[in-house]
């Protein structure tokens, strides 16, 4: 309800700017346009190029008329050469001028002025080598050389007498030459045989009256020509001249008319650009005026629902605190009579009371529990949402808390007969800081949720360490599973309060829907993460994700004050006895040691994930005996087996305990043993087995024994546990029932070996009961050969050990109707 006034708000705020954005485009193609069409005329700039490219080609056109002229008074190749390549420098700026000028007839014109520069150039050509070839004294030279030719006849020096070339002389050297000429002359002796006679000189005077008549003809022909090549050359200059007036003033007339036009076309794109702008201002501003008066009244209805809102708000936080106060409150005062009905339970169950009294003090004392851990979990949750959960920073070791806490809760489903893998990282060894009783409390909702989802397969715990800067550490826990998944769209309803993924999984595997809340609302309070993948019916992977630091702090800490900083101690046996191995079991959990046990050590995987400190195995098992536990061990093909201590508990009495540390064992343990001996055992091995000893009440202990059995070993493994004991009396009938069958086959056929294996697997107990009635026969049988003991005898002992067992077993089935464990 109160999010459609703001969605309203919202969306037209959104549209207002999209209409603004809208107009803005339009408004700005439009006057794009208009641009493009003001800058795509030719602009004044590029008419100044143009006039300027052609007075350029005026000035060009000047300079190369002097050359001209030039070449033609002084008639050498070396002006002329010049006036051709100022003409070739014209064309190059014609042909600028006709890229610059989109006119076809001024092109044209241009063309005509090529036309006419090349028609100069030939004639200017002409002239220059008619002036050189038809000189005016030309003539008068050629009568000259005549002279000098018939002066030469007549013994008279000339200067080509002593230069070849005398025109190649400076005008000093030649008149100087000249002057040597003249006085050698002078100067020669008359001869009067070379004198020439009237007659002679008469044709010698009309050869050069001829030849000066014919120079003088020559000349003037040849200045009638001159004459007439400079006419039409000036003929050419005067229509070039013609020519470029014409171009200039269509260069003019162009530009101007240009000029004219852009203005023309920028004064319209003006107008309608203005036009356009502010038409576009003016709705633009309707716009807005529109959609400022639809968005304030918007917000002042915003304004209204935001004070409602407020009200709103200030009632839930009442009610969020009253609900806060409430369960804080009922969760303390519930915690005071549930303590006080947990004591009273205990000072109850330890009293005389009969079979049924003790089963409703059972119920009791399991639902006191349900509830006390629901006020815990209560009292978390409401500590967390109210940010009063504080966070401790304390020593510990993370491997330690993970091992423990997952092999913890495995022990709770042990029935289950699920598989627990644990990969965890070597790094995660060294002391780290943080909060162990908030990271155990993440781990046993996600392992606990991993066993109880989980009816087959396996529960993997991988965790590891990856160093950051400094001593920062992060530390990555998956627990993955075989169980029943959850579905991708129930995925983020787990971890909400009080909500389950299927209605129908809290009748099916019990709980309120707290854990995953608590445990995400942890994980964010320690500033990490929790990650959820999972699919239906294949199972699910939790990723916790947490930053630590390590720790400077000295490893040896008081155990309050730095827990799982030690490893607890485990042990890894292998027995075919059942009985005798749950009994083992329960000795190492009341002792606070971990025991992995296997009755066939075929079992035990080669690389599991097993850690153990110590090994004790039986010796005579059917499959795998003790002697080839130690050597399977020793081949280093299991790679949990890292040179721990192995002893070996046997019932053998034909061996000495040399013999088989001789062959490797570490120690030796003759069954039956009490838990001194094996404390003893395991002390001599340098291990540590002391327990803190808490102030009880005397637990009370039933008295039911009688000369058939005895149960001080018993006692001296378990205690007074009455449901430790149960289990093992449980475990040890159910055996024995199983291996009297398997003894009754044997002699059947006459199998001794068999017969033997089962007699020695049926002695550790029996002599652990102190069973006295049984144990003879059963050592009997245990050496039994054909050879020494005959059918006849065999099944005389087999009668005899039925009637003791029966007896036993009544005895036992009324010991065990007096446990609280008991239940028809």
């Amino acid at each position: 309800m109160n999010n459609k006034p703001k969605n309203k708000f919202t969306v037209k705020i959104i549209l207002s700017y999209a209409v603004l954005a809208f107009l803005a485009a339009v408004s700005g193609y439009f006057i794009y346009t208009e641009i493009r069409t003001y800058t795509s005329s030719e602009t004044a700039l590029e008419n100044d190029i143009k006039l300027l490219k052609t007075g350029a080609f005026l000035t060009e056109l000047y300079e190369a008329e002097g050359l001209s002229k030039l070449a033609l008074q002084t008639k050498t190749r070396t002006n002329f050469t010049s006036y051709t390549q100022k003409i070739d420098s014209i064309f190059l700026q014609i042909d600028t001028l006709k890229q610059l000028t989109s006119s076809a007839n001024q092109k044209t014109l241009l063309d005509s002025v090529q036309t006419l520069l090349n028609q100069k150039v030939a004639n200017s050509k002409d002239l220059i080598s008619l002036k050189v070839n038809t000189d005016p004294n030309r003539s008068i030279d050629k009568a000259l050389e005549e002279f000098k030719k018939m002066q030469a006849s007549y013994g008279k020096l000339t200067i080509e007498n002593f230069e070849k070339n005398p025109e190649q002389l400076t005008p000093y050297k030649r008149k100087v030459l000249a002057d040597w000429v003249a006085y050698l002359n002078a100067n020669i002796p008359a001869d009067s045989a070379a004198v020439p006679d009237a007659k002679t000189i008469d044709s010698i005077i009309d050869a050069s009256k001829s030849l000066l008549a014919q120079a003088k003809i020559n000349n003037t022909k040849t200045q009638r020509s001159l004459t007439e090549k400079e006419i039409d050359l000036s003929r050419n200059d005067l229509e070039l001249s013609k020519q470029l007036q014409t171009i200039i003033s269509a260069f003019e007339q162009e530009v101007v008319v240009n000029t004219y036009n852009d203005n023309q076309k920028k004064q319209a794109a003006l107008k309608r650009s203005i036009r356009l702008a502010g038409f576009a201002a003016l709705l633009g501003l309707l716009i807005v005026s529109l959609f400022a008066f639809l968005i304030n009244r918007d917000f002042w209805k915003i304004q209204t629902y935001r004070q409602k809102l407020e009200k709103e708000k200030k009632y839930s936080e009442s009610l969020l605190k009253s609900r806060e106060q409430l369960i804080s409150t009922v969760s303390h005062d519930l915690r005071t009579p549930l303590n006080t009905i947990g004591g009273y339970t205990d000072l109850l169950e330890n009293t005389d009371l009969n079979d049924k009294q003790l089963g409703y003090v059972k119920h009791v004392k399991s639902a006191s529990g349900y509830v006390g851990n629901l006020v815990n979990d209560l009292l978390d949750f409401s500590k967390l949402d109210a940010g009063k959960l504080n966070i401790e920073q304390v020593p510990f070791v993370a491997a330690h808390l993970i091992q423990e806490t997952a092999e913890n809760i495995e022990a709770l489903y042990r029935d289950k007969k699920l598989k627990l893998h644990l990969e965890i990282d070597s790094q995660l060894d060294k002391p780290v800081l943080g909060d162990p009783f908030r990271i155990r409390q993440v781990l046993s909702n996600l392992i606990g949720n991993a066993f109880k989802f989980t009816e087959e397969g396996f529960v993997k715990i991988k965790a590891n360490g990856k160093s950051g800067k400094g001593n920062a550490l992060e530390l990555k826990i998956t627990i993955a599973d075989t169980g029943i998944g959850i579905a991708s769209d129930k995925q983020e309803l787990i971890f909400k309060e009080f909500t389950q993924a299927e209605t129908d999984t809290e009748k099916r595997f019990g709980g309120y829907g707290l854990g995953l809340t608590i445990s995400k609302k942890l994980a964010e309070l320690l500033h990490g993460s929790l990650e959820l993948t999972s699919k239906v019916n294949e199972g699910s992977t939790f990723t916790l994700t947490l930053p630590l630091k390590l720790s400077e702090k000295p490893v040896r800490q008081k155990e309050k004050e730095a827990p799982y900083m030690a490893k607890k101690l485990r042990l890894l046996i292998i027995d075919d006895d059942t009985s005798l191995l749950q009994m083992l079991k329960e000795l190492a959990e009341s002792m606070g040691i971990v025991a992995h046990t296997f009755t066939n050590f075929l079992k035990v995987e080669h690389d599991s994930h097993l850690d153990y400190d110590l090994v004790l195995t039986d010796i005579q098992m059917p499959q795998v005996t003790g002697f080839e536990v130690l050597d399977k061990l020793k081949s280093g093909l299991y790679s949990h087996y890292k040179s721990q201590p192995v002893i070996a508990m046997t019932g053998r009495r034909d061996l000495e305990p040399e013999a088989y540390i001789s062959i490797g064992f570490d120690q030796v343990l003759q069954k039956p043993f009490s838990k001194g001996e094996l404390v003893a055992a395991l002390k001599l091995l340098g291990v540590n087995t002391e327990q803190k000893v808490l102030q009880e009440q005397p637990a009370r202990r039933i008295n039911h024994e009688s000369d058939i059995y005895n149960l001080d070993i018993i006692h001296s493994f378990l205690g007074t546990n009455e449901d430790a004991i149960f289990d093992v009396l449980q475990t040890f009938l159910r055996d024995t029932r199983t291996n009297m069958e398997l003894l009754k086959e044997g002699i059947a056929i006459g199998d001794y070996a068999h017969i033997n294996q089962v007699a020695h697997r049926m002695l550790p107990m029996f002599r652990q009961l102190k069973v006295n009635s049984c144990v003879p026969i059963l050592e009997t049988m245990e050496l039994a050969k054909k050879q020494t003991l005959g059918d006849h005898a065999l099944q005389q002992l087999h009668k005899k050990l039925i009637r003791h067992v029966d007896v036993l077993i009544a005895a036992l089935a009324t010991r065990l109707a007096t446990s609280p464990s008991y239940s028809d």
